[in-house]
């Protein structure tokens, strides 16, 4: 009996220390957010300031940016890609949306941004992972 019972809170102990099947699935998703973010869509090249040597500064990351780029024939164009950390200010639907359709609110988004056409699922891994980098609450 004595056995028994302590093969039993064994299995408990390693059961609450394992990851469960949603934190899995988080954690699945925002690596594939971030993923997208910084490999796929290279968000970091507009959206994170550089330095002198044209290298991101790391502790000003998705903070929003003054393009050092402009269009050669004149066009609507965005001349600044504004901080993107947790996406504040934007509803999950909005987001989600955007990132699905390209489009917010109906408007298409200035040049240089692109339209993205991401899958519901992809578009719900980048706004996972951008609303993850957002300072948390106490």
């Amino acid at each position: 009996m004595h056995r028994w019972l302590g093969a039993v809170v064994s299995l408990v102990v390693v059961a609450l220390c394992l990851p469960s099947a949603s934190q899995t699935r988080s954690n699945a998703q925002l690596e594939r957010g971030k993923y997208l973010v910084v490999e796929v869509a290279k968000c970091g090249d507009c959206h994170t300031p550089m330095n002198e040597k044209g290298e991101p500064i790391q502790t000003k990351w998705l903070k929003g940016a003054a393009l050092g780029f402009k269009p050669m024939a004149p066009m609507p164009w965005a001349d600044q890609a504004p901080d993107i950390v947790g996406l504040l200010g934007w509803a999950q639907s909005d987001a989600i949306t955007f990132f699905t359709t390209g489009k917010y609110h109906g408007q298409s988004p200035r040049p240089p941004m692109p339209e993205y056409h991401l899958t519901k699922a992809d578009a719900e891994a980048v706004v996972a992972y951008l609303r993850s980098l957002a300072p948390q609450k106490h």
